[in-house]
């Protein structure tokens, strides 16, 4: 079901945030209208819900319902993909604890494959920021619990795909561009892991005006360290070839102004 009005699907929106509890009109007013509602703003929410339950039909497994001065958006929880994401992440929790790497890591991946897009991302109301900063928060814990099974059962080849994915949608998370780098290190594509960070550097330094943290620039020395120790020269791309000139020339300038601090010291 696909709403044209960006009111009524902010409306949706609370209702299935707080699916099978009751969301009071205020609230409903609040997440429609923020800090400017109309003098009509009730009779309008009536309206709304009544448009939305015309849309749902005569389902037998959802139906918006009133309760006093609130209403109830009733339905299964398999028909909402937040709240299966939610109880495969806490199962997945669960047979962790219990030893179960491998059931935890499927039921993760079957988690973190219904998001499609950002939170909320057709939804435009203030009133419901919170929810979207948390939903993306709940989606990132998925991630990296993931991300720490596959490393530790040495599985990087098969987290690689998944993180090129995600680096996408978090474009400046340095700690996934990382995992992503050691994930291309550790199937000896140490060169494109190169290339990872140094796209982050000059993203960073582009868009936002600042620099990688100290653990960008930690993982960086020593993948350069290991392209130092290979015996036999490897086939790059002629854009991974300058990510490793760019990283040898940024590394040794750094070098060069610590030694004139310390020899001025």
């Amino acid at each position: 079901m696909y709403l044209s009005g960006y009111r009524s699907r902010n409306l949706l929106a609370a209702l299935l945030l707080d699916a099978n509890r009751a969301v009071s009109i205020e609230r409903l007013i609040d997440v429609v209208w923020d800090q400017q509602p109309p003098g009509t703003a009730r009779q309008q929410i009536q309206n709304r819900v009544g448009r939305l339950r015309a849309l749902l039909g005569d389902s037998s497994t959802e139906r918006i319902a009133r309760a006093g001065g609130s209403y109830v958006l009733e339905v299964s929880e398999d028909k909402i993909d937040g709240l299966r994401f939610r109880g495969l992440c806490a199962e997945a929790e669960q047979a962790r604890r219990q030893g179960q790497p491998e059931r935890a890591a499927n039921l993760l991946h079957r988690g973190l494959n219904l998001w499609h897009g950002a939170a909320l991302q057709d939804v435009d109301s203030p009133a419901l920021r919170g929810e979207a900063v948390r939903w993306e928060e709940a989606r990132l814990r998925a991630i990296e619990m993931l991300v720490e099974l596959e490393f530790s059962h040495q599985r990087h080849t098969a987290i690689t795909a998944d993180l090129r994915t995600w680096i996408q949608h978090y474009p400046y998370h340095e700690g996934l561009h990382c995992r992503l780098a050691e994930a291309l290190h550790a199937g000896s594509r140490t060169a494109e892991a190169l290339q990872v960070l140094q796209e982050l550097k000059v993203r960073l330094a582009r868009e936002l005006g600042i620099d990688v943290g100290p653990g960008v620039h930690d993982l960086q020395r020593r993948l350069l360290g290991t392209t130092a120790e290979t015996d036999e020269p490897a086939h790059l791309s002629r854009q991974a070839a300058e990510a490793i000139h760019r990283a040898l020339t940024e590394t040794t300038q750094a070098l060069k102004v610590l030694s004139s601090a310390i020899a001025n010291y």
